[in-house]
């Protein structure tokens, strides 16, 4: 099967968050009800970081220039690393990478350890408290399943998201990092294309990395190394709880209780009061 990617452009996005909403509502992630739910961060952004319900979201960063106000606008989601730590590190095998590079986590093996969070270097698969198991972009996998594009790329208006096979998706990165340079945006760069592996979610920054909140040139956490020792304990603790759980129902077929007789003493302490 053919490597899948998305392509974010920033330097065509009106940051409208439709990708936030249209996320939401197909993969059904509720949001606050209540007025002013939300504290607010300083910015126009929607919140400081994603959240176990947000898998999705519009960064937004300003800086003074003197033609005025700069905004580096960022998509904050999984990038789908083609060497993800978050699966290396997954004692029970509930994040998986599908043949077109799609890193998924499956919510119905999830044990919330929460090892995937503090391996990845971008911080993204977060916990949901009311479901115990932790949650990130699936990149649709269910829509590309059926020939449809991720529910993000085919609602933005501005077009600042292309979904395709990735080698494609790299060329049209590069000939509009390639156009951005010869507009003067100089610092204008590519980022997915050998991160982590190659990702599936490629970026166009138009002003630089650093300038987007990127990481340049991450690494798989150190902490990988002491959750790979840990892994197999945390396999025997699971094993045990099931094993213990088998065995209890085992020893307790055919068993059945004696009735007690009604004056029989039901503690120790009943015995010493007679």
């Amino acid at each position: 099967m053919t490597e899948s990617a998305i392509l974010y452009d920033s330097s065509k996005c009106s940051a409208c968050k439709g990708c936030q909403i249209q996320c939401k509502q197909w993969n059904m992630l509720p949001s606050p009800l209540a007025k002013n739910e939300y504290e607010f961060t300083g910015s126009y952004q929607s919140m400081a970081d994603l959240n176990g319900d947000t898998r999705i979201l519009m960064e937004f960063r300003e800086k003074d220039t003197d033609n005025g106000i700069e905004w580096a606008f960022s998509r904050r989601a999984c990038f789908h690393c083609s060497e993800p730590a978050c699966m290396e590190v997954c004692p029970v095998g509930a994040i998986s990478q599908l043949e077109n590079g799609t890193v998924k986590l499956d919510s119905t093996k999830c044990i919330g350890c929460k090892y995937c969070t503090a391996a990845c270097p971008f911080d993204v698969p977060k916990y949901r408290e009311n479901f115990g198991v932790s949650n990130k972009c699936t990149m649709c996998d269910d829509r590309v399943a059926q020939g449809r594009e991720p529910a993000c790329v085919k609602t933005c208006p501005a077009h600042a998201m292309t979904f395709g096979p990735r080698d494609e998706m790299l060329s049209i990165a590069k000939a509009r990092v390639a156009e951005l340079k010869a507009e003067g945006f100089d610092k204008a760069e590519l980022y997915g294309e050998t991160e982590m592996g190659g990702m599936h979610s490629l970026f166009v920054a138009k002003y630089g990395l650093e300038a987007h909140g990127l990481i340049r040139d991450p690494k798989k956490s150190d902490i990988i190394s002491l959750i790979q020792l840990a892994k197999p304990l945390a396999g025997i603790g699971v094993a045990a709880v099931v094993g213990g759980l088998g065995l209890s129902f085992l020893t307790g077929i055919g068993y059945k209780r004696d009735a007690l007789p009604d004056d029989a003493p039901t503690s120790d302490v009943a015995k010493e009061e007679e």
